[in-house]
């Protein structure tokens, strides 16, 4: 395999086999296991916005801290426009929603890439399960009204969701056989779906913040346990144990014979193994890596600039922004949970089809998405129907789980060989989240100032997205994983021999 111009012979021979390989149902079993990793991302991104917005949350943390400045630290008080919050509460809130993605950067370049390199993807999985376990319980039932403990609990709930969340696209992209690659990948946004809507169900009857704070937890510890009743990586296992190790984990998620496969495998390892695992300088100083290091770290920050997950921390205030009275605000976050959930399988459910794609889906949403909210911060800065702001959220919503929200977790994993993915993934996903603690932070300080013109400043920066999208992203729907490098060189090959300076376009 090359990350150079053209296919060795040992890529094109790996690629014909990879192709003739058929899932069994162990492949789907394992994946969906392993997917539901991403239930503690989905089940915190659904409960800190709702949990933030409880009165109950307000008596432990507000009145003890900031209740001696006039502020009565009651929800309603602290989304009225005519009352000044004091800054301290803020900046609380707003830490509080934050630090996990900047835990969870932090877990995925700092140790996720060395358990999972040294000591395979379930054990890098099942740590960063227990370990959003321990974060969970400091930040709520044992955070005994301590700011610190509260903080470092929300610190540790994201560094093991970082640990787990780096894992879980190379662990997909290496059990999944090429026609199912991109939706096994798109599970994890799917996973991240589920949780936002099973937190928000749950949080509309249970207005306890610490239970809220604990489900997260609870996912974690559930898929740190399950991760061990499901293979490892074929191809992990091959590298540290050898051959037959490797075609006995194989033929556990594939149907027939895996001689071919097997054997392709090994040439592919034993190919990588004598390039050597390529290090962060390496990454960035070759021409043709540094080119996917720059979409894989790219595309993420732009799932991040579209602005969802600044949707999602701050649910009560978005809303409220939008027009949506407070007592209300609880049965829009359902229904806008619900609608993304339909975007998402509908996303998922296409993108290996013939009508899919990871870049048309990708130009499409963001279509769906800048526009729409473009015109929701316009109506809010002229005192239009509060009904378009509405309308505007339940168009964007379905439409970046269609796309912005699956693919940037599967993309990164396709574009890289095994020599690469480690630390480029890691990059990638380091990038996802601190980009996501940036935009988490200054978002109140954003609704705080204008809705309106929040709303318009993420949809032109959808529409910034689709510029990127068009640029640089090459379609690798049904590429076999050893020629999609091939891809982004500026005079690619393709399978045929043909040459190609756009390939993927």
């Amino acid at each position: 395999m090359t990350s150079g111009v053209g296919l060795t012979t040992t890529s094109i021979r790996a690629s014909i086999h990879e192709i003739k390989e058929q899932a069994s149902v162990a492949t789907f079993v394992a994946i969906i296991v392993a997917m539901m990793g991403a239930l503690m991302f989905g089940l915190d991104q659904g409960n800190y916005g709702l949990a933030s917005g409880f009165q109950s949350f307000y008596d432990d943390w507000c009145k003890p801290h900031y209740g001696n400045t006039g502020f009565d630290c009651t929800p309603k008080q602290d989304v009225a426009t005519n009352f000044d919050v004091p800054a301290g509460w803020t900046h609380f809130k707003a830490l509080g929603g934050s630090l996990i993605t900047l835990g969870a950067a932090a877990g995925c370049i700092a140790l996720g890439p060395i358990v999972s390199s040294k000591c395979g993807r379930r054990h890098c999985i099942s740590l960063g399960g227990f370990m959003c376990l321990a974060g969970c319980l400091l930040a709520s039932y044992l955070s005994f009204n301590n700011v610190i403990v509260f903080y470092a609990g929300r610190f540790i709930t994201g560094f093991g969701v970082g640990i787990a969340c780096f894992a879980l696209p190379l662990y997909s992209s290496e059990i999944s056989t090429p026609s199912i690659r991109g939706i096994m990948g798109s599970l994890f946004q799917l996973m991240v779906v589920a949780g936002g809507v099973i937190a928000s169900v749950i949080l509309d009857f249970v207005k306890d913040w610490k239970a809220g704070m604990l489900l997260p937890g609870i996912a974690g510890v559930i898929v740190g346990v399950a991760i061990w009743f499901v293979p490892e990586s074929p191809r992990f296992v091959m590298d540290k144990q050898g051959y037959d190790a490797g075609k006995e984990t194989l033929q556990k998620v594939r149907k027939g014979n895996v001689d071919d496969a097997a054997r392709a495998m090994q040439e592919e390892s034993d190919h990588e193994k004598e390039a050597g695992t390529l290090s962060y300088t390496q990454l960035l100083s070759n021409p043709g890596i540094r080119r996917r290091v720059f979409v894989a770290c790219y595309l993420q920050v732009a799932q991040q600039l579209t602005g969802v997950n600044a949707f999602l921390s701050y649910t009560s205030e978005i809303f409220k922004g939008a027009g949506v009275p407070a007592d209300d605000i609880g049965d829009y976050a359902i229904g806008f949970n619900v609608f993304m959930m339909v975007g998402c399988i509908l996303g998922l459910t296409i993108v290996d089809s013939q009508y899919g794609g990871r870049r048309s889906q990708l130009l499409v949403a963001s279509v769906l998405m800048g526009p729409p909210l473009v015109l929701a911060g316009v109506g809010k800065v002229l005192d239009w129907s509060s009904a378009i702001s509405i309308a505007a959220l339940a168009i964007y919503g379905p439409a970046f789980q269609f796309a912005w929200g699956i693919i940037p977790w599967l993309y990164p994993a396709e574009i890289f060989s095994m020599n690469e993915k480690d630390r480029a993934l890691s990059l990638s996903t380091f990038m996802c989240f601190a980009i996501n603690f940036i935009v988490g932070y200054i978002t109140p300080s954003f609704l705080a100032w204008s809705p309106g013109y929040t709303f318009i400043i993420f949809g032109i920066l959808n529409i910034s997205n689709f510029v990127f999208v068009f640029l640089f992203i090459r379609e690798t729907k049904g590429v076999p994983l050893g020629d999609v490098p091939a891809l982004f060189d500026k005079r690619a090959v393709s399978p045929d021999g043909k040459n190609s300076e756009m390939l993927g376009c």
